[in-house]
């Protein structure tokens, strides 16, 4: 089967300020979403890449290459109208956080998981004041109802872009307490993937390389890495 493909048919990609919000023009007319929604963006900078991203195209349109823009589309299209759907699901990884279940052996594992688990948990609980459980193996434990109360005030404060990006930061790294730690600058995006394929690559050290899950790592570094980028630009 013959794959769908799109021309470039415009001149012209620009910017223009509509009210508070900026919007992605083609030629003279307004970038949509799937939807047919405007791209009413909050932030310069993420309307400037939007451009950047449908700009690079000299001939064929490649979605693959407009990452950034898909986010935005999603955030549009999506997120706006189920909030409360997107915070309820990022409610769930809190109760459920991989930082919490630890191993018991062997002790090399037990200690890697404390070095760099338990710095995010202190963190946490400083300055978010969010204190979550940790227990050893993979039997649930229901965290307190006044921690996920306190995980709800934070990101309930969040616009739906920002819950766009921030919902991506938490599924990829398989904790909503990464995904703050990210948000709020105390890590990096490298130091996110350690921390959450901290037992996966434990593996790998001691039993070689596995092609499938080293590809699964990279893919998901770039996937976050894109996630964390659209967060930036919305300050």
């Amino acid at each position: 089967m013959k794959k769908w493909t799109k021309r470039r048919t415009w001149k012209k990609t620009s910017v223009k300020k509509v009210g508070k919000s900026f919007q992605v023009y083609l030629d003279d007319r307004a970038l949509l979403t799937p939807k047919k929604n405007r791209l009413c963006l909050p932030t310069w900078k993420l309307a400037v890449k939007v451009v950047e991203e449908w700009d690079q195209h000299e001939d064929f349109i490649d979605p693959s290459k407009m990452v950034i823009t898909r986010l935005v589309n999603s955030a549009i299209d999506k997120v706006k109208q189920n909030c409360d759907a997107v915070i309820s699901d990022l409610l769930n990884y809190g109760d459920t956080d991989l930082l919490c279940y630890r191993t018991e052996s062997p002790k090399e594992l037990v200690l890697k998981q404390h070095k760099y688990w338990d710095p995010i948990l202190v963190w946490a609980k400083k300055e978010l004041s969010i204190d979550l459980k940790t227990t050893c193996g993979i039997t649930y434990i229901a965290q307190d109802s006044n921690q996920i109360k306190r995980i709800a005030e934070e990101i309930t404060t969040y616009d739906f872009f920002t819950l766009t990006g921030f919902y991506d930061l938490v599924t990829i790294s398989g904790s909503i307490l990464v995904a703050f730690s990210l948000y709020h600058g105390q890590i990096s995006t490298d130091h996110a993937i350690d921390i959450s394929f901290l037992d996966e690559d434990w593996q790998r050290e001691k039993w070689g390389l596995d092609k499938e899950s080293t590809l699964n790592r990279n893919n998901k570094s770039v996937d976050l890495k894109t996630a964390y980028q659209f967060v930036t630009l919305l300050s």
